[in-house]
């Protein structure tokens, strides 16, 4: 899928293409609009959450844990990212059940192209590790391998504020779940008060 022709960025925004900037632009929290397709027995979900966005440099400690886990030297980290989703509608439900963390390893290369080791997939809940690359339009693609299935998910922003996010899972027997969603960043208390400030000077 090509967001070619979608790309606006607003504010002198430069859509990311390498993954340490991605990260970066993707800093903070994201109200994410979620529609998931099964292709099986199960009915179809929709639903809204967070998701709340903190990457770290290649010195953060969790650099070697997470490549120990998978083999990898972790000289070869980039920094990542941690990942949290939650409810929009609850206070404090952030949980370590629904967290994630990852370490960017760059094709020395090609920056557009690397992998990402994971401490926990997103279809089977393990360490895993995953492709990606970045097309010339800027949406990037991950490809994850799990013991019994296939993750492709591809990721672009529209603007800074937005971002568009499809996926599919594959195994033995063919697509069995496709999901859609709309990440809309969510502005943070200091963003707010400086909105209100400017506001408030406007109408003096």
């Amino acid at each position: 899928m090509s967001a070619e022709g979608s790309s606006l960025p607003t504010d002198g925004f430069e859509t990311p293409m390498t993954m340490t900037a991605f990260l970066e632009a993707s800093a903070g929290i994201w109200m994410i609009r979620r529609v998931v397709h099964h292709q099986d027995h199960q009915d179809d979900e929709d639903g809204d959450s967070n998701l709340i966005v903190e990457p770290f440099g290649p010195n953060d400690n969790s650099v070697a844990a997470i490549c120990a886990a998978l083999g990898v030297d972790p000289s070869r980290g980039c920094g990542g990212a941690r990942f949290w989703w939650e409810s929009n509608l609850k206070l404090s439900d952030r949980s370590e059940d629904r967290a994630a963390a990852l370490v960017n390893v760059v094709n020395p290369e090609d920056s557009a192209k690397g992998f990402l080791v994971r401490d926990k997939g997103y279809v089977e809940k393990q360490a895993v590790l995953s492709s990606y690359c970045f097309a010339e339009d800027g949406v990037l693609t991950i490809t994850t391998r799990y013991d019994t299935s296939v993750g492709i998910e591809r990721c672009w922003f529209v603007t800074d504020q937005l971002r568009m996010r499809v996926s599919s899972v594959q195994n033995l027997d063919g697509v069995t779940m496709t999901t859609y969603c709309t990440e809309r960043r969510c502005p943070s208390d200091a963003d707010i008060l400086a909105l209100a400030r400017h506001t408030a000077e406007r109408e003096i």
